[in-house]
């Protein structure tokens, strides 16, 4: 194979794999030289946080991607570049999507049954905030749709279960996403 092929190679085992150690083996040259070659054509090297991440980073994922499925028109900027700023952008808006399993109270504290979301990074670059929130099977319990605005004073949001929040206000039907962003847009 001479250089092209395998630069070729290198790119369609990456569009696949999304893992530089595993396309280098599969095309028998270092990781670190199939890294080179995506950067000299342009490809956007990002990872997959769904089979790589940490335990976080896969919670957070399932939240992305019950997004994009709920607004199929955003653009993926994970996509476009590793550990992106914010998770979307949706017309002329960034979206970040925050997702918390619920977290149970803990004995001898005054502690509720809560989900938890730490925007500090994003509260100065994102638009708008989509929360998920997810039970103990990992299902969609809550979704809340909060603008830069309002959460502008917080590093943390924590919503109790119970419903008894501010935060409670912002809560919208996935379904209702979509609209809402073409909305936005018109």
């Amino acid at each position: 194979m001479d250089k092209q092929e395998i630069i070729k190679k290198c790119i369609e085992s990456y569009s696949r794999l999304k893992n530089l150690k595993l396309v280098g083996l599969e095309v028998g040259i270092p990781w670190q030289t199939v890294y080179v070659y995506l950067k000299r054509e342009g490809i956007a090297v990002t990872g997959d946080k769904a089979r790589y991440g940490s335990a976080t980073d896969r919670i957070a994922i399932i939240g992305e991607q019950r997004f994009y499925k709920a607004v199929p028109f955003a653009i993926d900027n994970n996509n476009l570049q590793f550990q992106a700023s914010v998770d979307f952008s949706v017309f002329n808006l960034t979206v970040d999507v925050k997702t918390s399993k619920l977290q149970h109270k803990k004995i001898n504290t005054r502690s509720s049954d809560r989900w938890a979301y730490c925007i500090n990074k994003q509260k100065d670059i994102a638009d708008l905030f989509v929360f998920y929130a997810l039970n103990d099977e990992l299902e969609t319990e809550h979704v809340f749709l909060m603008p830069n605005e309002i959460v502008t004073n917080a590093t943390t949001i924590s919503i109790p279960k119970s419903g008894k929040s501010k935060w409670f206000d912002y809560k919208v039907n996935e379904n209702e996403l979509a609209g809402f962003f073409k909305q936005l847009a018109a």
